[in-house]
């Protein structure tokens, strides 16, 4: 499905997404806000989620826990499990131990060593301290045999108000029809959609399938991806509420927006995205 946009250089970060994508546009909710870090890491999702949810479930972390430290602070009673097979107490102490090891040959820096430690010392406190982290892939099991399927992640804990956050790299497509299984436990969510060109089709259909249980209320383009030839976005971070929760219908149509959505790539300007009326 084509997405009309200007071919010039200058304008390669305005698209425009035409009226057969305009299921895409996100309803208007009054109480958005950022939770995380500026830049990579943070989300644009309602206030009234944060405050709703009892446990926030983060699939994929790795070396960034800005988004569920501010969850915390914002709901200092949300309790925790994040997953990410990448990462661990143990990956962070062999990485310091070889920048320690790196020093006195010139191959590292004072400011890279400080980094190494301040990340090890960040995750025990908070990985200790207030949250569980499992050193687990999320994914299909028929797909990877050691994954654990959402229904698993679900099953470790009993709660029916879960605010639950996606970024595993590609493997959001696998775990589809469980987000929807699961929505009755969901009050809300954010998914980092990767590779939609490869996977165009698989991922408008995993838009319809998701709109059937939940809104889509912000929308926002990963400027680290590139565009595809199309002009529509390779990465896309989308927040989802569970329809029971709330009567939407007016349409926001763009985007980014000002003092809430950030630049992935700081070095670059947000992708500026118009949704065709």
């Amino acid at each position: 499905m084509p997405v009309q946009t200007s071919t010039s250089v200058d304008s390669i970060d305005r698209l425009s997404i035409p009226p057969s994508l305009a299921f895409l546009a996100p309803v208007v909710v009054g109480d958005l806000i950022r939770v995380g870090r500026t830049n990579d890491g943070g989300y644009v999702i309602p206030q009234s989620s944060v405050e709703m949810a009892d446990f926030l479930i983060s699939f994929g972390i790795s070396d960034d826990w800005s988004f569920e430290e501010q969850f915390k602070k914002i709901n200092p009673q949300i309790r925790i499990h994040a997953y990410d097979h990448t990462i661990s107490r143990t990956v962070f102490e062999l990485s310091l131990l070889r920048g320690i090891l790196k020093l006195p040959l010139g191959k590292t820096s004072l400011k890279n060593l400080s980094h190494r430690w301040e990340l090890l010392a960040s995750y025990n406190r908070f990985f200790l301290r207030e949250a569980r982290h499992f050193p687990e892939r999320i994914g299909n099991c028929a797909d990877h045999g050691k994954a654990v399927t959402p229904a698993i992640a679900f099953q470790r804990l009993s709660s029916n108000r879960i605010f639950l956050k996606v970024d595993i790299e590609g493997d959001e497509y696998q775990i589809i029809k469980d987000l929807i299984l699961l929505a009755d436990r969901v009050v809300g969510m954010v998914v980092e959609f990767h590779q939609t060109t490869r996977h165009r089709t698989l991922f408008l259909k995993s838009i319809r399938s998701l709109q059937l249980v939940y809104d889509i209320v912000h929308f926002h383009a990963n400027n680290f991806a590139p565009v595809a030839p199309d002009g529509f976005p390779e990465a896309l971070e989308l927040t989802f509420i569970r329809k029971s929760d709330f009567d939407c219908s007016k349409k926001r149509l763009h985007f980014p927006l000002p003092q809430l959505d950030s630049p992935n790539n700081p070095c670059k300007p947000d992708y500026q995205i118009t949704f065709a009326s």
